[in-house]
């Protein structure tokens, strides 16, 4: 049985509750284009003048603008809040594209392909903070990319500032370009560790975080399905929650080519200062891959989590870390029906690194003897080829880092990824150690246990084509099953 599309019971109630949206919108509108003008990008910031004249210009604007909405904006609160209390925690989208599975029967080794990556697709005026501006255009951008391995991409060269952000143009001559994937340096013990410029064309699962922005997520979920036709969104309970009030979801965002049977969302309770303002927490999702010839049913578990991020709550994220352990397993025993497990995999940003002294609490979290991280030695140490992920974000558009192909090769230069790649924490550590990784902070993690079959990595990716599109390394991993018969599904 698959999960319904609508969040809400009553068949009434969705359109109560995007009145409510609509008129909270336009208030939310103007206070993005007042953040938008007064926040500013490096690449803006070079332009001098006119951006300053802009801000003078569109800041009082946008203000009045804002106040005179804000009676619209009560009047949307009050269908949108106590709403909210009665709506399921996320939006399931199924394309009419989508088809059952033919009943062919499959033996042997079966390959799943799955993508995580933070997207920092927030309002335009917030993203600003983090370097990344234009939200609806790198939304456009990134999901004609994420698809564009299986279908050509159209080009976009969107408004004349984003492009000299990033050009579209540019990005997409590389996929099409790119004829096969270039792989970095050999790993430690067989890691199959590469630096890819693309990402690989036969993803089963899009694993993604930051996903706040709902014409951010309207745009994805167009592109994205005819792809994937089986979509988790707007995921998480805004509004008021445990003696607080969450303007955001939890940001993550599941697209899936297999069709989910069962879903739930669980809500961190501990979250502290900026990160209360969102509805951070676990997302586990149970998908249908197959049937055995017994007509034994195949499943697989996706875990999709965003942690805490500021860098000093070491004990808040290991809270969390707990909590989503425990959540898993309760998930996992009221799911089970005897079927033949395939994968269970945990993946997102989980904001603290396998390098930094700082992170030393996590990295010997009780998390990483249930599942296995590919990249990791032990406790402290990565494996040699694993990179980091997070980008400092001041220089997200030098030369070295803006387009897919610099990025790479940026990546694979010891020198080079000390300038553009995030430092441990504290940043005067030593930095003279055979293979410097920087700041991984973004996981696909899967487990090693009796119930789940055998696996094998056969690669392991960090992919570089959404650069000048966000402060993420974008990461894949391929893992590998045999299972008694599988049969082909989409």
């Amino acid at each position: 049985m698959s999960l319904s599309e609508s969040p809400f019971r009553c068949c009434l109630l969705g359109p109560l509750f995007s009145l409510g949206s609509a008129l909270i919108f336009p208030s939310y509108w103007f206070l993005d284009r007042f953040l938008s003008v007064v926040v500013v990008t490096s690449v803006e910031r070079s332009q001098g003048v006119a951006v300053r004249i802009v801000c003078l210009l569109g800041a009082p604007l946008f203000l009045l603008l804002f106040a005179i909405s804000l009676p619209l904006a009560v009047m949307g609160l009050l269908l949108w809040v106590p709403l909210h209390q009665v709506r399921r925690p996320f939006c399931y989208q199924r394309s009419s594209s989508s088809r059952v599975y033919t009943g062919a029967k499959v033996h042997g080794p079966r390959t799943f392909t799955i993508i995580s990556a933070n997207l920092c697709l927030l309002p335009d005026g917030l993203a600003r903070f983090s370097n990344l501006g234009h939200t609806q255009w790198r939304s456009d951008l990134i999901a004609q990319l994420l698809v564009a391995p299986q279908e050509p991409a159209k080009n976009k060269t969107g408004d004349a500032d984003a492009a000299s952000v990033c050009s579209a143009e540019d990005v997409l001559t590389v996929v099409e370009s790119v004829a096969e994937e270039e792989t970095g340096p050999s790993g430690d013990g067989g890691f199959p560790g590469q630096v890819a410029v693309t990402f690989p064309p036969d993803a089963d699962f899009l694993c993604l975080q930051e996903v706040f922005d709902g014409r951010a997520s309207r745009r994805l979920r167009h592109v994205l399905a005819s792809s994937f036709p089986h979509v988790l969104y707007d995921v998480g309970p805004a509004g008021p929650y445990n003696c607080g009030f969450r303007f955001f979801n939890s940001g993550l965002f599941l697209a899936s080519r297999h069709p989910p049977v069962a879903a739930k969302y669980y809500c961190y309770p501990n979250a502290r200062g900026e990160d209360a303002l969102a509805a951070k927490g676990l997302l586990c999702v149970k998908v249908l891959v197959g049937v055995s010839e017994e007509k034994q049913r195949i499943v697989g578990y996706i875990n999709c989590t965003h942690l805490h991020a500021p860098e000093e709550d070491a004990d808040i994220r290991c809270d969390q870390m707990t909590l989503l352990l425990q959540w898993i397993s309760e998930f996992q025993s009221q799911n089970s029906e005897g079927e033949i497990v395939a994968f269970d995999v945990l993946c997102g940003d989980l904001n603290f690194d396998n390098c930094s002294p700082d992170d030393c609490l996590e990295q010997k979290h009780e998390l990483f003897s249930v599942y296995t991280d590919p990249c990791r030695g032990r406790a402290g140490q990565e494996r040699r080829g694993t990179v980091g992920t997070l980008l400092r974000q001041e220089l997200l558009y030098h030369e070295a880092v803006k387009t897919p192909e610099n990025l790479r090769r940026t990546l694979l230069s010891d020198g080079e990824r000390k300038t553009y790649v995030a430092a441990p924490l504290p940043q005067d550590v030593d930095e003279d150690e055979p293979w410097w990784t920087g700041r991984r902070i973004d996981y696909i993690l899967y487990r090693k246990s009796l119930s789940v079959l055998p696996a094998v990595v056969e690669k392991f990716q960090f992919v570089t084509q959404l650069a000048g599109l966000s402060d993420h390394i974008p990461i894949s991993l391929h893992i590998s099953v045999t299972v008694p018969s599988l049969p082909h599904c989409e």
